[in-house]
């Protein structure tokens, strides 16, 4: 248990750094596509999971100070993970095809375990999703072939549910202080740039047999905001349209 403990704060810090470093390239990551595996491009094709559990969101809201040191306040991060689940049951309710399941309240271990799944997700897919996309051509036959996978291990995870696969959600939401905000107003009047706040939330799908990543997809903003419902609503609603649809379909690149 110490060992998975270390893991699992390993792969959290691990986790924070490649979100930063997504949050804050804000440039070419707008507008970016979504990753499907590979074998639901194949004939025939995979089935996608219709029976889907949904893992609480593992999303943090931190506030930049004027100097910009980042400060994780807690009710912001209780309030925007709470707005990304309740959005999330509505719009995936409103989708016929798929049968939710509630997640189940877990043994210690296993709610450990569940959490290095999460920090693994966000440190392979993210990359995944960046080398993909903004690789070059070396890594353009990932694009086609996107294989990554997470591992086994979630088996148990779906013994208990009868899910087929686990809806996770990672992301982070940067708030600029009004300190901050006096900062870039001055920086602005004298030629500085001093970046602001941006929140990027990232969905994917993960087969609980294997680990792999079926879909993902994610959304950043430099405007809007995770503990507002309606700039949730329009993030989530930007991700999960690319969502495979009735019948398993998805939109072929």
């Amino acid at each position: 248990m110490v060992y998975l403990s270390g893991v699992g704060k390993m792969m959290r810090v691990m986790s924070a750094a490649v979100l930063l470093v997504l949050a804050f390239c804000v440039g070419p990551v707008f507008g970016a596509d979504y990753s499907l595996h590979y074998t639901l491009l194949e004939s025939p094709a995979r089935p996608f999971p219709t029976k889907l559990v949904l893992l609480p969101p593992q999303v943090t809201v931190k506030e930049i100070s004027a100097g910009g040191v980042l400060d994780r306040v807690p009710e912001w991060t209780a309030q925007a993970n709470a707005n990304i689940q309740a959005e999330l049951a509505t719009a995936l309710a409103a989708r016929p095809e798929f049968e939710m399941v509630v997640a189940p309240t877990l043994a210690p271990q296993e709610s450990e375990l569940v959490d290095q799944y999460l920090a693994s997700y966000m440190v392979v897919g993210i990359a995944a999703h960046w080398v993909t996309n903004f690789g070059g051509s070396e890594w353009a036959f990932k694009r086609q072939h996107f294989d990554y996978t997470l591992g086994e291990g979630l088996d148990f995870l779906r013994e208990k549910t009868g899910a087929d696969a686990a809806i996770m959600v990672i992301g982070e939401d940067y708030v600029s202080s009004s300190g901050r905000k006096a900062a870039m107003i001055v920086g602005a009047l004298f030629g500085v740039g001093i970046p602001g706040g941006v929140s990027v939330v990232s969905v994917g799908v993960v087969d609980l047999r294997n680990g792999d990543i079926l879909w993902m997809h994610h959304s950043q903003s430099g405007v809007k905001d995770l503990k507002d419902k309606e700039s949730v609503h329009a993030m989530l609603g930007e991700i999960l349209a690319t969502l495979p649809g009735k019948g398993g379909k998805v939109a072929l690149r």
